[in-house]
């Protein structure tokens, strides 16, 4: 079979080259109450970690104890979100006081504190050009500051962010994620 070069549509069947992945996509916010997704702008690190509490069981019949069963009895999920762009809006991410004019061009005022609780809507819309595009949206998220908001230094700043991802009743969903077949060099081969 000849090598194609190019870029070609792919499968999402594997095995498949075609699905690896290299990760880039935007990243956009839609607080509780705002008709509009707003971009973040450039956001190097954006990561899910679902959390599984499970419970085991184990059998006493015979001499030394099985595991022969294991149930699920909490789920959870997190995001880890960094942002490289300072505007007013990011800003009041860290410092739990969003800008009082909402997200513009003009100056703002944060009052900090004034926001210590943040919801709103999370969505990830997939750009890259190598592997599967996946397009992910949490409907409902508690936002807050992980580190330390650094004002000072040699270093690209950036502001880190958890995102709790909590059920909506609502939408009946944690969230949601779709997926574009991959168009990535030789993803036509197995």
């Amino acid at each position: 079979m000849p090598i194609d070069s190019g870029i070609v549509e792919g499968s999402l069947l594997s095995p498949n080259i075609g699905n690896y992945y290299i990760g880039k996509g935007i990243l956009s916010v839609k607080l509780l109450g705002e008709p509009d997704f707003v971009d973040c702008g450039n956001v190097p690190q954006f990561e899910f970690e679902a959390k599984v509490e499970q419970l085991d069981h184990y059998s006493s019949r015979t001499g030394v104890r099985v595991k022969d069963f294991t149930a699920v009895i909490q789920i959870a999920g997190s995001l880890t979100i960094q942002m490289e762009e300072f505007t007013a809006r990011n800003m009041g991410f860290a410092l739990l006081g969003l800008p009082t004019g909402g997200p513009s061009p003009a100056q703002e005022t944060i009052d900090v504190f004034s926001n210590p609780v943040i919801y709103g809507s999370v969505k990830f819309q997939g750009t890259n050009l190598i592997g599967p595009v996946y397009d992910i949206e949490f409907p409902l998220v508690k936002l807050s500051p992980s580190k330390a908001l650094s004002l000072i230094g040699n270093q690209w700043g950036t502001i880190d962010l958890t995102g709790d991802v909590l059920f909506d009743s609502v939408a009946q969903t944690f969230g949601t994620a779709k997926v574009q077949l991959p168009t990535s060099p030789g993803a036509n081969l197995g």
